[in-house]
């Protein structure tokens, strides 16, 4: 987690002037392990392939061992650009969590760029969901935010524990905040 102080001038995209930023995470690295043993057994393949055809011996025609090179090649460049695609998507899908809101903004390089908020004030419920050992043991999981109309759920959450805990305090402060702000209403309304 960041700190408030070091990190107050932080700014983001859809952040109110009157907001403190309290911190922010991307999802858990876990995310990446399926595409990255993908991307190592694309390159193992592809350079079996290649050295099979270099020391096999079996293709000696140069027209045949060419075209087989640029299947090759074009095989290896898909996979490393389906592994950065990913590695972009993760790096730009943030959650950013300031006293009065939790920003969850998703972007990809060209296509999309969306961003949604909910106020910490309004949240009814707050849960955490660790399923399974692997969750247990690198300490992710899935954070539901429950308010009135909508629920808004974050996946593959890092140090969940953590996040559910400072989350929790937040909404418990940003509700006296509400609360404090409608009573001195009430309280300039009356005679």
């Amino acid at each position: 987690m960041s700190d408030p102080v070091v990190s107050a001038g932080f700014s983001f995209q859809a952040k109110d002037r009157s907001e403190a930023f309290q911190f922010y995470f991307h999802q858990h690295w876990v995310r990446l392990v399926w595409p990255f043993l993908r991307l190592i057994l694309w390159n193992v393949l592809i350079a079996g392939t290649g050295l099979t055809m270099v020391f096999g011996g079996t293709f000696d025609e140069p027209r045949t061992r060419h075209t087989i090179l640029i299947i090759l090649t074009t095989f290896f460049l898909l996979a490393h650009f389906e592994f950065l695609a990913r590695f972009y998507h993760y790096l730009l899908y943030v959650i950013v969590v300031t006293d009065k809101r939790i920003h969850r903004i998703k972007k990809t390089l060209l296509t999309m760029d969306d961003q949604e908020s909910t106020d910490l004030w309004v949240l009814q419920d707050i849960h955490k969901r660790q399923h399974g050992i692997i969750q247990n043991i690198l300490g992710y999981g899935s954070l539901i935010l429950q308010a009135q109309d909508t629920e808004v759920r974050i996946h593959f959450t890092p140090a969940i524990n953590k996040r559910y805990a400072a989350l929790t305090r937040l909404r418990e402060q940003a509700r006296v905040f509400v609360s404090r702000l409608e009573e001195s209403f009430r309280k300039s309304r009356t005679p």
